[in-house]
């Protein structure tokens, strides 16, 4: 018994469930066959289906699992120290000097929690505000965009970008998106650079198995995968303390990446740099 799939004529998929024997002579010899075959697309359809809201419903749970860290520590933190200074200043009493250095803390706190709902509205449009039409992107332009953006970096830092677009150069999808996920890689390679080298990021499109792959690999820092690789992309983690940043980049391009139907993968080694691999289903 075994699958395999049929072309129609008018260009249809289907796939189908074999099963067949032999029919033997008295002393083993060969001499029929008979089998039957199943026409199981609507079946692997619905497993497909099932399979897919399997994967959703475990996303969802992890994007819930993010939110409650978020509400646990970035949230109640900031929440926590505005109420300890305004209970201060209420029960306690202060002084004008000691009110103003107060009203400076608790400024700083109400900023904080500003930071946090912004990240989260964010978040949560990123997730379930997919409202753009999508369009046709042409790599080299989009390119040329945010090169131009980051200018002032790319001229301070000396970095080179080398694309390669002969392969694949197009995908029609959400621009504000696709821009959003090539400009943090790109940024993300300068700002990890290693002391004293020039930052090389080299980008690559190609289509192989009725996918489109796009390549980002930089000769930056690197991660140590074996430490970090879980939390690579969560939510405020951070592997460089020495740059500043909030730890949402890396966030983001994989939720970006998801929304448009895709994957991403990474390889990295400390010292020697990063490669980020993304895939795209080609519809």
């Amino acid at each position: 018994a075994f699958h395999h799939r049929i072309i129609r004529r008018d260009g249809s998929v289907r796939h189908i469930y074999s099963q067949a024997e032999f029919e033997l002579s008295n002393d083993g010899t060969p001499v029929g066959m008979y089998g039957v075959a199943h026409d199981i697309t609507e079946r692997m359809e619905a497993e497909q289906e099932r399979a897919k809201i399997i994967a959703d419903m475990v996303q969802r749970n992890k994007d819930l699992e993010q939110f409650s860290y978020i509400v646990s520590h970035n949230l109640r933190a900031p929440v926590a120290n505005i109420l300890g200074i305004v209970d201060v200043m209420q029960n306690i009493g202060v002084n004008k000097e000691e009110e103003n250095e107060a009203t400076g803390y608790l400024a700083v706190a109400a900023q904080n929690l500003d930071n946090v709902i912004r990240d989260i509205n964010s978040i949560l449009e990123l997730r379930y505000k997919v409202s753009e039409r999508k369009e046709v992107v042409k790599f080299t332009e989009l390119l040329s965009e945010i090169e131009y953006s980051l200018a002032g970096a790319i001229t301070k830092e000396q970095a080179r970008i080398v694309a390669d677009f002969s392969q694949a150069g197009e995908m029609v999808t959400l621009k504000s998106y696709i821009y959003s996920i090539f400009y943090n890689l790109i940024s993300n390679s300068i700002k990890y650079r290693q002391p004293g080298i020039a930052p090389v990021i080299e980008i690559k499109s190609e289509i192989l198995n009725n996918k489109l792959l796009v390549y980002f690999k930089d000769n930056g820092l690197g991660i140590d995968l074996a430490k970090y690789g879980p939390q690579l992309f969560g939510l405020y983690k951070r592997f460089h303390n020495h740059v500043d940043g909030k730890g949402m980049g890396l966030y983001m391009v994989k939720a970006q990446v998801e929304s448009l139907g895709g994957t991403i993968a990474v390889t990295s080694e400390v010292n020697k740099g990063t490669e980020f691999k993304i895939e795209f289903e080609i519809s």
